[in-house]
């Protein structure tokens, strides 16, 4: 049987591991660091942005509309 883990928690991990990489560089240094932490902080943004604005697949046309 395969793991569903990766499946289920892979996205939110990975945004809370960049996030987590993002605050620590942005307190810790500036120059190159604020360029990584801008990047890493961006990328939880761009994947909720993403995420809102998929677009959805259609449902099947099992029930016809009937127009009067």
């Amino acid at each position: 049987m395969k793991s569903t883990f990766w499946k289920i928690w892979g996205i939110p991990v990975i945004t809370g591991v960049l996030s987590g990489i993002g605050l620590l560089s942005a307190l810790t240094g500036d120059g190159f660091y604020d360029l990584v932490s801008w990047s890493t902080l961006g990328v939880p943004v761009a994947v909720t942005i993403w995420f809102l604005f998929k677009t959805k697949k259609p449902k099947a046309e099992g029930r016809a509309k009937s127009r009067i």
